[in-house]
């Protein structure tokens, strides 16, 4: 005879149907060619109904109310993992397909082809105690900052392989600073530096030192579209070698000849043109 209140004790406990059909104990035979599981299940709610009378049958299907609260939020952590792996999924291939990974912008650490994709020119005026001093200047190469492996020329840390030059570089010793850029740098948004240009020069640029020269800092940026002059004395190194509102390529001023020593140290491989940007570096001692 079945067990009924060993079935009770098992449901209780979370077993399944089939489980408590099963057991021994609880001694029920299902009719020939039924689910065990199911009859024992049909046979107790049958039961259950007839005992509380007006109660639904299907009532006593319920899990006990431990085990339904288990079970639930098992489901629903399950479900919650899955929402979430399938949200990440989406925004990643989102972004893959409509917003691919910028290019890296290594402005100090490029080497290679001289950028066509932005190509401009900014002088550089450096001053010890009020005289000009030119840029290193080797008239028997192509190019000078950021070519030649040589610790005047270039920081050791940043040779480029034998043919490569830097983004940022110099061709003669006039204080034409050229700023090539390839798509990478160019795309990026991120505008080089003066003080990128003295790392790959290997040189110091503070409020205090500048190349070999040491000192009060009197640090100007002029921006020749505007007329704008802008004191950069307590940092240099934050100077924007800014892209020409005219274009990437644009430079459209005579470098003055006040500034490039008459052409003595070169025109700047530039047609004698820059972009409009001049940057004067004064120190002074005492």
């Amino acid at each position: 005879m079945t067990d009924w209140g060993r079935v009770e004790k098992l449901r209780s406990k979370g077993r399944s149907w089939d489980e408590v059909a099963e057991d021994e104990k609880v001694d029920f035979q299902a009719p020939k060619g039924t689910n065990p599981g199911r009859a024992l299940k049909s046979l107790y709610a049958t039961r259950r109904s007839r005992t509380r009378g007006s109660r639904r049958s299907d009532s006593d299907d319920r899990e006990p109310a431990h085990s339904a609260k288990e079970g639930g939020s098992r489901r629903s952590l399950i479900l919650g993992v899955l929402a979430v792996v399938i949200v990440v999924g989406l925004v990643v291939g989102y972004l893959a397909l409509y917003h691919p990974t910028p290019p890296s912008a290594d402005i100090v650490g490029y080497c290679g082809g001289e950028g066509a994709a932005a190509h401009y020119h900014i002088l550089l005026v450096i001053e010890d105690n009020g005289g000009q001093q030119h840029l290193p200047y080797d008239p028997s190469q192509s190019a000078d900052i950021g070519f030649l492996q040589n610790p005047a020329y270039t920081n050791p840390s940043y040779y480029c392989p034998a043919g490569g030059i830097h983004a940022l570089h110099t061709h003669d010793g006039s204080g034409i600073i050229h700023a090539e850029l390839p798509t990478t740098i160019a795309s990026s948004g991120e505008t080089p530096t003066l003080g990128n240009f003295f790392t790959i020069w290997g040189q110091n640029l503070s409020s205090t030192h500048v190349w070999v020269y040491s000192g009060h800092l009197k640090a100007t940026m002029l921006d020749s579209d505007t007329g704008a002059r802008t004191d950069y004395s307590s940092n240099p190194a934050s100077i924007p070698l800014y892209y020409p509102p005219q274009g990437p390529t644009a430079n459209p001023y005579t470098i003055p000849t006040a500034w490039d020593f008459n052409g003595q140290y070169g025109d700047g491989a530039s047609g004698g043109t820059f972009a409009g940007e001049i940057i004067w570096l004064n120190v002074t001692t005492g």
